[in-house]
């Protein structure tokens, strides 16, 4: 069952704190690789799997948008009680996913070298990003489905096991890790093996009650799938491009130590955003399904809920990263000399600027998901993940150098944030009129 029976904050809590776990637990695949590659081969090595990371992005972008838009429906089809196309919706959404996942594995693996070359390669990184994507992209089914697996889970009523199942993969990875990078030597493909294989935990949940049935496709499901799905998936999609940009711009301003410098805070801040997706995305099925059951008043004390967890959250985060900033640089730049690790640590702290506003952005855009209203979403995400924060990353590059882009994500979140409470007083507006 989707709703415990109990309070309206308790299903809340529920869902928002284990949402929120596993989500940091995805965060920390890509931090072990790159802190296990910085300690057992070299920090140009971390630097080539942040180069990387805009493709297993992608690979998330896609499945976020089929996860978050096919459980979003299916959560409406539970509220009316159609079991039947629920399951006939799990069945097609899984068939489309193994189709996408073999089609990207064949690309990827036909063009390899310019593929690592489009990511920014260059004559330092080219063979670590080459052994890192080739370790990823014949495991790309896996990042589709895995994900599907488990937010479906939490669509079902089963939050908590569904974090069980992402902490068993995470522990998974860490041990195969360590295994492939320093007892087997196999460096940074070791690392994307090892990640890839810890995905198949997913695999085997039990707790899902949906099941494979014969289906007849229906394309015009994706009618309503797609566009639901788009504002969260664009949002993983643009956090790919933003790295990709930010590692283009940061070694054009100020050179190969810069992006290692952009890796240590590209790894931390992937922790912060995934913390306040994990409230967006935790209260979506929740949203979703009084907005099944038009009780507007539910909705939006649930978004009430949802930004005032964001208010805790965000200055405890900022804080915690601005005083351990030097802590947190020294461990993944052990093999650094002194000026980078200075230059990183103040680099850092202005970055970390940014994390007091994000939360409000990626909240209010999911909201406008849960409840059907795609426009607004999709702005929110473009707006916040791309369009926003690449204009004023190139405009502060060229007017002011290279090291004003550490204060990019400051900038576009506050513009962002105007435009987010724009579109939210609009939604209550509209609400109101129809009480």
């Amino acid at each position: 069952m989707l709703l415990s029976g109990k309070s309206l904050k308790h299903d809340f809590i529920r869902f928002v704190s284990a949402t929120m776990a596993s989500q940091v637990v995805f965060s920390l695949y890509s931090m072990v690789d790159g802190l296990m590659v910085s300690i057992g081969v070299n920090e140009y090595a971390m630097s080539a799997v942040n180069l990387a990371i805009p493709f297993t992005n992608a690979l998330f972008s896609i499945a976020v948008l089929f996860a978050v838009g096919s459980s979003t429906l299916i959560a409406i089809f539970i509220a009316q009680e159609k079991r039947r196309e629920a399951n006939a919706l799990f069945s097609q959404n899984f068939a489309t996913l193994l189709t996408l996942g073999a089609v990207i594995t064949a690309l990827v693996l036909l063009f390899l070298e310019p593929f690592a070359y489009l990511l920014g390669a260059d004559e330092i990184t080219l063979d670590y990003v080459k052994q890192y994507i080739l370790g990823i992209a014949p495991f790309s089914v896996c990042y589709l489905v895995s994900y599907n697996l488990e937010v479906l889970v939490k669509t079902d009523g089963y939050p908590r096991y569904a974090l069980f199942t992402v902490i068993g993969g995470c522990l998974t990875n860490c041990v195969l890790d360590y295994i492939a990078i320093f007892h087997l030597d196999m460096g940074v493909f070791g690392a994307a093996v090892a990640t890839c294989i810890s995905y198949f935990v997913h695999f085997f949940s039990k707790k899902c009650t949906f099941r494979l049935c014969k289906f007849r496709f229906d394309p015009h499901l994706y009618a309503r799938i797609l566009p639901i799905g788009l504002s969260d998936g664009v949002t993983e999609l643009c956090t790919g491009l933003m790295i990709f940009l930010f590692n283009r711009t940061v070694l054009k301003c100020i050179g190969t130590d810069g992006v290692v410098t952009y890796t240590v805070i590209a790894y931390v801040t992937t922790i912060v955003i995934n913390l306040m997706v994990g409230i967006s995305q935790g209260s979506q099925p929740l949203v979703s399904y009084h907005y099944g059951k038009e009780d507007h008043t539910g909705c939006q004390k649930l978004l009430r809920y949802a930004l005032t967890t964001v208010c805790i959250f965000a200055p405890a985060l900022f804080l915690l990263v601005f005083f351990f900033a030097p802590q947190i640089v020294r461990t993944y730049l052990s093999h650094a000399g002194d000026e980078l690790i200075a230059y990183s640590i103040g680099a850092f702290r202005r970055y970390s600027v940014s994390y007091l506003l994000l939360g409000f952005n990626i909240v209010i855009g999911g909201f406008m998901t849960a409840i059907e209203r795609p426009v607004p979403a999709i702005c929110i995400s473009v707006g916040r993940g791309l369009a926003l924060q690449s204009a004023v990353l190139l405009l502060l590059a060229a007017i002011f150098g290279g090291d004003a882009v550490w204060y990019t994500p400051i900038f576009s979140e506050a513009l962002c944030l105007v435009m987010s409470l724009l579109f939210l007083r609009s939604y209550r507006r509209q609400t109101d009129m129809q009480a």
